[in-house]
């Protein structure tokens, strides 16, 4: 299947106070925790490709030297939709995408790997992972829904989506709430 994991590091980081994606946890910036496993694991499934989507020409300019698909998105600043479409139109040719978001360093590679399968393998038209009645990123979109994703406004995201089709999502269960944790503030 041709896969695209859609990588959003393009957030403001409003409540953080600072750009949370360039914050030091455990020796590296927030943003590369979970895209480096994400690359590890698509190095290991055919037709599978990370495009980070960032506004942030630091962050650009790392993973292009680090040969990761990076898209430049300097609307970003103007809501996730951007980001959204700047991720869309680089993975136009793709039959799903799933997107993860780089404020959740704890998310593993694992589970990662076992949500992408199980949503190939069952292949969802629509998906998220849950963790009891919490549901959250990553989110998966079969090609069918890349037009709707194109016309979300703003700060409109996936959810919009999600929450208009309720009936075709398929859910991956994860035990650990821990990995769903998304670093918002310092505190």
């Amino acid at each position: 299947m041709k896969l695209r994991l859609i990588y959003l590091a393009a957030g403001n980081s409003r409540r953080f106070g600072s750009n949370k994606l360039l914050y030091e946890l455990e020796g590296k910036p927030l943003y590369l925790h979970l895209l480096e496993r994400l690359d590890r694991l698509c190095a290991r499934h055919d037709g599978w490709e990370v495009i980070a989507v960032t506004q942030y020409p630091q962050i650009y300019d790392d993973l292009n030297e680090r040969h990761i698909c990076a898209v430049l998105s300097p609307d970003s600043h103007k809501g996730v939709s951007y980001s959204i479409r700047a991720g869309l139109e680089a993975a136009a040719d793709a039959q799903a995408c799933a997107f993860f978001v780089a404020d959740q360093p704890y998310f593993t590679e694992e589970s990662a790997e076992a949500f992408l399968e199980h949503m190939e393998r069952n292949q969802a038209e629509l998906g998220c992972v849950s963790c009891g009645d919490q549901t959250g990123n990553p989110a998966w979109f079969s090609h069918s829904y890349f037009p709707e994703l194109l016309e979300l406004k703003e700060d409109q995201g996936g959810r919009k989506i999600l929450k208009k089709y309720p009936e075709k999502i398929t859910c991956f269960p994860i035990s650990d709430a821990g990995e769903l944790r998304d670093l918002d503030t310092l505190s």
